[in-house]
């Protein structure tokens, strides 16, 4: 008998489908087609709902379950108390649901939400290109064979001889070689460079230099300089009160990682998940230094789940910047507007995020910038603990205290004494090197949705995950973490991540990508200017095993490249903004390069590479903008003409001489810098401390070579600008040195003036 059952209950259960599909298609669908689907469905994803599929129904909406199917529960379902504007959310907005059609939607709801099985239609803007796979594509025809000097270059002539125009003749030598040392390394070339150059007469000598500037340790302080705006790296917290920050280490990995040439694949999964990674080891933990530089605050009375909150948000709109090219933070508090990004896949990204043990209770208040890895032999670690041990005990003292000064005026004497107690521990603190890193809890967190972004309106639950709209990501069936995040990110059949990683490599060559608006490939950037030639680029990329320098010798040695920067009025009329690139750009120096090439030209430059962070002269009062006083003891020796990349950057009040040319202030990731033009950059480069001591030095070597005037004006020439004067500059600082004596200044003064001067001259600013 329940053989017979069963059988009748199946041969039963199509003919109830069928009733329920058709149920729905005569008096479900003309509801939802009129009153919901509009702002409720796949290309409408308002409040992550879709009502166009039975799948899309399940799967429920960012505050949580749509519909219960089991019996007891169907009339607390969302969709019926919606409906029957019983809840805070009550639909469709306008004039409420008749009583019958409500009616209609309850007994479907009853019935299971029998549909038809039907494909999803596409959200807006899937078929965007950024979101299909490179393609291989052949080198195009161009008219004039002998002028490129590899492939790229048959991609930038098609487009000009489209437009009928020509490219610009390469540029003069001693430019080139300026340019390409700034480029590659960030520092001018020295005299000795300049002469070796010159005198090689060999077809290859250009890309002779570029082998030498790839090989060279300051290679992967420029590049790697890059990278850490896009980190966004700094040496203090942020907020308030900004208390320093060991992380360093971070810095050096990056400098030592771009100089080995790392794969760029491996590059970023030891970045995102190296303590994820198989018996780690202490690179690969510091390597994770990479999410834990998001600003941090640790103030007495805050909610530290807040911010903690805040840094992982933060990391999700990091990774979309740093690797896709998106603007997945506007997904935060609602789907993206313009692109297929749903609020839901913004949490899903952050759930992945969500399990990195930091500091998010007052408890925890003490173990600021934790977890950290500690570099040292066991009595170093066992000197710091002890130490760490009686700083927080006299913390403590002091905040007990505190609390009573509130209501007894008279332990005061005490609270002082005991805040000079803990500023003289404070001194004693063992040299006990340690670096911020990241770990997984061994519990993951519960990740939510935040409806309309605020972390205590928790909507529903979600899993980690990823884009929808991108390659899938494969785990396995298990819990996705952040190494499959980096796995996903490398996997070649994402399509962004190669694309806007050579993106961003061209736009440091020619002042802007091939995609102009580098941070964001979706809808609304901009469409690339020469999409073959990213694809190819992209690829390029990817089958040379994820090389860096191998794209940039590509680049750097094409005859795109090599072009002269002047002006052209053809091409002023028909390309104004250059974007066929039928000449070089001009660029304003970076804010650290300004102060390298100062140090190379005045031989001060200390070419140590690493290290911790220095602290070079600053102007009186640059740091009194700050909550927290704190001492900045000038750099002594070497540390004193270090390189600007080793400046301690302090959030609140960096150096000025970095900010007023446009350094990012590292608050959030910054995958391009500005170029302003401001009477405050006169003002540092002619009259900061460090700018007067860079000419003083500049002008005694001046002085120490030749004999005449005139040859100390060459010499000087040579070391800032990188090429021979002509005779009308020689002319003008020779009778500029003669005015300075008329006026009584003594020898060296005179020629500090002309070092001034050529350290403020619009050329030796500019790559050229």
């Amino acid at each position: 008998m329940r053989i017979l059952l069963a059988l009748f209950s199946a041969a039963l259960a199509p003919l109830a489908a069928q009733e329920g599909v058709a149920y729905f298609e005569q008096n479900v669908r003309p509801i939802l087609k009129a009153r919901c689907l509009g702002c409720h469905s796949e290309k409408m994803l308002s409040s992550g709902l879709s009502l166009e599929t039975r799948e899309s129904i399940l799967r429920g909406a960012n505050r949580g379950p749509v519909v219960l199917l089991e019996a007891a529960h169907q009339r607390d379902s969302n969709l019926l108390k919606a409906i029957r504007h019983e809840g805070d959310v009550k639909m469709p907005p306008g004039p409420k649901l008749k009583d019958e059609q409500i009616a209609v939607l309850e007994k479907w709801v009853a019935m299971g939400v029998p549909m038809p099985k039907t494909v999803a239609s596409k959200r807006p803007g899937s078929d965007h290109w950024a979101y299909q796979a490179p393609k291989k594509v052949e080198l195009p025809a161009v008219s004039d064979a002998k002028w490129p000097k590899n492939d790229i270059d048959r991609f930038i002539l098609a487009k000009l001889d489209a437009a009928r125009l020509k490219p610009s003749a390469e540029a003069p030598r001693a430019k080139l070689l300026r340019r390409v040392h700034l480029d590659l390394t960030g520092l001018p070339p020295t005299l000795a460079e300049i002469k070796a150059f010159e005198a090689d007469g060999r077809p290859d000598a250009y890309e002779r230099v570029v082998d030498q500037l790839l090989a060279s340790p300051h290679y992967g302080e420029r590049w790697g300089r890059h990278w850490l705006d896009i980190a966004r790296y700094a040496d203090s917290d942020g907020y308030t009160i900004d208390a320093p920050r060991d992380i360093w280490k971070y810095r050096d990995w990056v400098i030592a990682a771009t100089n080995k040439d790392m794969p760029f694949d491996r590059f970023v999964t030891e970045q995102l998940a190296g303590d994820l990674l198989p018996n780690p080891t202490t690179e690969q933990l510091i390597a994770t230094g990479f999410h834990r530089n998001t600003p941090s605050n640790y103030e007495g009375g805050i909610d530290f789940e807040q911010y903690r909150v805040e840094a992982v948000a933060d990391r999700v709109s990091t990774t979309g910047a740093a690797f896709l090219g998106l603007t997945i933070g506007c997904a935060r508090c609602h789907d993206h507007k313009f692109d297929p990004i749903s609020q839901r896949e913004f949490y899903q990204l952050f759930a992945i995020y969500n399990n990195i043990d930091e500091v998010d209770k007052e408890a925890d208040r003490k173990d600021h910038n934790k977890p950290f890895l500690v570099i040292g032999t066991d009595e170093e670690k066992a000197a710091f603990a002890a130490w760490e041990k009686e700083f927080y005990k006299i913390e403590g003292d002091v905040r007990k205290l505190e609390d009573r000064v509130v209501g007894d005026p008279s332990l005061e004497t005490q609270l002082k004494a005991t805040r000079q107690s803990l500023t003289e521990h404070r001194k004693k603190r063992p040299k006990l090197l340690r670096t911020m890193i990241m770990r997984e809890l061994e519990q993951p967190r519960a990740s939510y949705i935040h409806l309309g972004g605020d972390f205590t309106r928790k909507g529903a639950a979600v899993e980690p995950g990823v884009l929808g709209v991108l390659n899938p990501l494969d785990t396995g069936g298990k819990r996705a973490t952040r190494l499959d995040l980096a796995n996903w990110l490398m996997d070649k059949r994402n399509p962004l991540t190669s694309r806007v990683t050579v993106n961003r490599m061209w736009q440091k060559y020619f002042g802007r990508g091939i995609v102009d608006t580098e941070a964001d490939f979706g809808t609304q950037g901009d469409r690339p200017t020469h999409l073959e030639l990213l694809d190819w680029l992209a690829l390029q990329f990817q089958e040379s095993g994820w090389r860096q320098k191998a794209v940039h010798r590509l680049i750097v040695t094409s005859a795109a490249y090599r072009q002269d920067s002047v002006a052209r009025p053809d091409l002023a009329k028909a390309d104004p903004d250059n974007r066929l690139l039928g000449r070089q750009a001009r660029l304003r120096l970076d804010a650290e390069i300004i102060r390298d090439a100062s140090l190379v030209a005045s031989g001060l430059f200390a070419a140590e590479v690493g290290g911790p962070s220095v602290y070079p002269p600053l102007p009186p009062g640059a740091n009194n903008v700050t909550q927290v006083k704190r001492e900045w003891l000038t750099s002594t020796g070497d540390a004193r003409y270090r390189r600007a990349m080793y400046t301690f950057f302090q959030r609140s009040a960096a150096h000025p001489g970095l900010l007023v040319f446009d350094a990012p202030d590292a608050s959030v990731t910054c995958t391009r810098r500005i170029r302003s033009n401001t009477p405050l950059q006169a003002l540092i480069s002619m009259n900061d401390e460090a700018s007067i001591e860079f000419a003083e030095a500049l002008g005694k070597q001046m002085r120490d070579s030749g004999t005449t005037d005139a040859d100390h004006v060459r010499d000087g020439w040579m070391r800032t600008m990188g090429r021979e004067p002509r005779a009308d500059e020689v002319d003008r600082l020779v009778r500029l040195a003669q005015t300075r004596r008329d006026t009584k200044d003594a020898e060296p003064a005179v020629w500090t003036a002309v070092a001034r001067v050529m350290l403020n001259v619009d050329e030796f600013l500019t790559r050229p």
